[in-house]
């Protein structure tokens, strides 16, 4: 059961203490704000819950201590305190007139001091006192396995004050995701620095990947004020984003310092966001660094993927850097036990396979447990090949919502469309639309944190990226019903926001968020708001569900054609017109060589390591010349920018043009990272499907799948198998046509697909269908192996060569089409003796040519 906590107050106080709730996440307690003029009730619940851990948090001030109800309520929490051992009590001052000796002489000892100036942060201190106190036994609070390595990082810290005679200030912790790295840094703090206990009570900020000085600063403004002032937010960030980078970095400084006078660490939690695209810290990083060496009593935490490197850690004698390891299998095991233990089943373990393929990663365990405790350890002893695919596993069957309830359904409906939610936005939305009660909603928050679905980061409820991108690929969007609901509370929250010059950040980035969702665009007066790194995350978003869907195209222009002005990092920049060029080229509207050009030439223009990638992309989709981008992706792969997607297209380029040996050295050299990289296992398995390893191309389209955003191309893939295996046509047909109703991404790639096989069929009206679609999508294009077929398949020969070339240039697979039709013409009884050879040799020259490719292949 989740512990209690008693929001204590003088009637007067109602108003700010409200306020401080709103700051306090369900699901990491219960929280009961009652005035003393209700003094009954609390009374009730306190005895109803002797034995329970409770927090007593009383506001005191010099109205309160002079109630004659506050010495009644006082004498009952200490009674409260006397029967319960887990009963802890704080008092927070909120007057600056109350005095520690205005207390009776047992309460003293629980005067808690400054803890900061505002509601936001009296309720993150409360929020911290219920990790360190009565949240402290959950697993995901405590560390396992790294008594050693604390031990290490203590011992570096001391070196480092032993050789420079000062702390170093600033700690990145460098490790994988899901490693425990946050948990850890509690533990380091507290040993490395015992002088200053609470230096784990600061907040912590989870930047994004193309964060800057411009995001921590509005952070910390939040974090001090509450709420920001709506009339002029939007201008201060801007002259703030004006400045030189080093008066940025000053300012943030001097903000983190607040912290350092409560004797509280910050924390930043981000990705690989310190770093540039060649693994250097980016000069903001840097300058906030050396800044920060000037003060040595604030303390920043930097939770990162990766390591800084030696040279450029010589020059910052203030930043200690620890690198955190996967934990050991022993550790792993007693994890999972803890966590099932606490979910009231039996601590059954998986067989050691499963407890290898979980790599070391804490998170991961948490799941499975939760998982083993809900179905029992036989749903995951399928002895899985890899870490991925064990994820893929544990988190689908997590995420079934077959056994959810429906506020569970809407709660995770609701987290899937943004990266971060206000609890309290949280809360009204769900508890209006369920008439649930506060203690039901909580219940449920509690519920999906501890199967690790979601977690609370502060005062927000979130769900991790990877695990945002699985539930939408498995449920879609949700109920459109409680996406208006949704919409509506934010817009409505917003316009109360500007009436009474109070803004959150989080509300700020959901309506973004949303607007992109649903194909809307931003108010003007809102878009000064928006951070650059927010656009980034919209447009990307926008551009990987919509390659395409012209509308989601559009709005990536519009949404990301703003960055050719606006005061942002480069890396930013390039970042955000990177989709942009890629949209204006698979949109191909009437003047797209002339909008891709200008953008090609900024580019150029600017020294961006992905102009040479961009271009060879530009040349492949825009123009259709694969052997034109081929010079250009080589020279791309020097520059080791956007690596993935420039190996996946070499790949493409390759089999189209028929280069086999280069094809067959690209996956050889890549056999390494070929799992991780989607585009080159797409080619790999229609490599598979043209030599006829069935075995092999099934598997390679399962791991496929298991990618973020690929299973609509795992889909088509297995229709490919299909129809080359079986020659199944139907069945292929009707696959298809579940994968188009169930509206995932990838609309014209499946169109063009199933074309292909309703064509091979005989249904020519479905066939037709398809091909109207695509004509309507702008890519008239990729219909004449369609009407190719269609005329094949009706014995019109002459017709369906005409149709074929109509496609200039005959790729790879339209080249097997020909010598399918050639094949058809052959075998003809109307086709004299002496052509039938001549056309039999020239069909297996054709296929010699393109062993290696699948004829049904359709390019993404």
């Amino acid at each position: 059961m989740l512990p209690t906590v008693f929001l204590s107050l003088e009637g007067s106080a109602e108003g700010f203490v409200a306020e401080v709730r709103r700051f306090l996440p369900d699901g990491l307690a219960y929280f009961y704000p009652q005035s003393f003029r209700n003094g009954e009730e609390l009374i009730s619940a306190m005895e109803e819950r002797v034995g329970q851990a409770s927090i007593f948090a009383l506001f005191a001030s010099k109205k309160s201590v002079a109630s004659p109800w506050v010495g009644f309520e006082i004498e009952r929490a200490r009674l409260a305190a006397i029967k319960n051992k887990n009963f802890r009590v704080l008092v927070i001052p909120i007057d600056l007139n109350v005095a520690h000796s205005d207390l009776p002489a047992w309460m003293r000892d629980f005067w808690v001091g400054r803890v900061g100036n505002g509601p936001r942060e009296i309720a993150r201190y409360i929020r911290k006192v219920l990790i360190t106190g009565p949240l402290s036994h959950l697993p995901s609070a405590q560390v396992f396995g790294r008594g050693a390595l604390v031990d290490s990082a203590v011992n570096a810290v001391n070196d480092r004050v032993l050789r420079t005679e000062q702390t170093p200030n600033v700690i990145v912790l460098a490790g994988p995701l899901g490693i425990g790295r946050r948990t850890l840094s509690r533990r380091l703090l507290a040993n490395a620095f015992p002088a200053t206990p609470e230096l784990g009570f600061g907040p912590e900020f989870v930047l994004p990947q193309f964060a800057d000085l411009a995001d921590l600063y509005r952070e910390l403004r939040q974090e001090v004020e509450t709420d920001l002032p709506f009339h002029s937010i939007g201008a201060d960030t801007q002259a703030f984003g004006n400045a030189p980078i080093n008066e940025q970095a000053r300012e943030v400084a001097h903000r983190l310092a607040h912290f350092a006078n409560l004797g509280q660490a910050v924390t930043i939690v981000t990705g690989n966001g310190i770093f540039d695209d060649q693994g250097f810290l980016k000069p903001w990083v840097s300058a906030l660094f050396d800044e920060l060496s000037l003060n040595r009593q604030v303390k920043l935490l930097v939770i990162s993927r990766r390591l800084i490197h030696e040279n450029e850690l010589r020059s910052k004698p203030n930043v200690l850097q620890v690198q955190v390891p996967p934990l050991g299998e022993p550790d792993i095991r007693a994890l999972m036990v803890a966590s099932t233990t606490l979910l009231g089943a039996k601590p059954t373990l998986p067989n050691n396979d499963v407890v290898r393929s979980i790599g070391g990663h804490p998170g991961i365990a948490q799941a499975i447990a939760a998982l083993i405790a809900q179905q029992g350890p036989a749903v995951l002893n399928s002895n899985p090949a890899d870490l991925f695919t064990l994820q893929e596993e544990v988190l689908g069957e997590s995420l079934d919502l077959v056994d959810r309830t429906p506020l569970e359904r809407d709660l995770l409906s609701v987290l899937s469309w943004v990266p971060r939610l206000a609890s309290d936005t949280l809360r009204r939305v769900i508890i209006d639309r369920h008439g649930a009660t506060a203690i039901a909603f909580g219940d449920a928050v509690s519920k999906l944190t501890l199967a690790c679905l979601i977690e609370v980061s502060g005062s927000d409820y979130a769900i991790s990226g990877p695990m945002r991108a699985l539930f939408r690929r498995l449920h879609g969007y949700g109920s459109n019903e409680l996406m208006k609901a949704f919409s509506a509370a934010l817009r409505e929250e917003f316009e109360r926001a500007r009436a009474d010059d109070k803004l959150q950040t989080e509300l700020l980035d959901a309506l973004a968020f949303m607007a992109a969702i649903e194909g809307g665009t931003l108010p003007s007066e809102f878009r000064n708001l928006l951070l650059p790194s927010t656009q980034q995350q919209i447009v990307k978003e926008t551009y990987d569900r919509g390659h395409d869907d012209p509308e989601a195209l559009r709005r990536v222009i519009a949404w990301g054609s703003p960055a050719l002005k606006g005061q942002m990092d480069e890396t930013t920049r390039e970042e955000i017109l990177s989709y942009v060029l890629r949209a204006i080229v698979r949109l191909r509207d009437a003047d797209f060589e002339s909008a891709a050009g200008s953008l090609l030439a900024f580019f150029d223009e600017r020294q961006y390591r992905s102009r040479a990638y961009l271009r060879a992309f530009y040349l492949r989709v825009g123009k259709n010349d694969p052997g034109m981008a081929v010079p250009l992706l080589l020279e791309a792969r020097k520059l080791r920018k956007y690596m993935k997607l420039v190996i996946g297209d070499l790949a493409h380029c390759y089999q189209r043009l028929g280069r086999w040996s280069q094809l067959q050295d690209l996956v050889r050299d890549q056999a390494e990272h070929i799992g991780r990289n989607p585009v080159l296992l797409d080619v790999q398995a229609g490599m598979f499907i043209a030599q006829g390893d069935w075995g092999e191309a099934d598997r390679v389209i399962r791991t496929l799948r298991t990618l973020n955003r690929q299973e609509v191309y795992a889909d088509g893939r297995q229709a490919m198998l299909i129809m080359r295996r079986d020659q199944a046509f139907k069945e292929a047909q009707a696959m298809l046509t579940g994968v188009l109703q169930r509206g995932s991404g990838g609309q014209t790639f499946i169109r063009r697909l199933r074309g292909v096989a309703a064509a091979q069929a005989g249904d020519f009206r479905v066939a037709r269908e398809d091909i109207e679609f695509i004509k309507a999508r702008g890519a008239a294009g990729g219909t004449v192996g369609i009407e190719a077929r269609i005329k094949l398949k009706q014995g019109d020969y002459t017709g369906a060569e005409r149709e074929l070339a109509k496609a200039g240039t005959l790729s790879g697979p339209d080249e097997l089409l020909r010598a399918r039709i050639l094949e058809a013409r052959a075998e003809d009884p109307a086709t004299a003796f002496s052509d039938r050879e001549k056309l039999r040799r020239e069909v297996e020259m054709i296929r010699g040519r393109n062993r290696m490719l699948n004829e049904y292949e359709i390019e993404r």
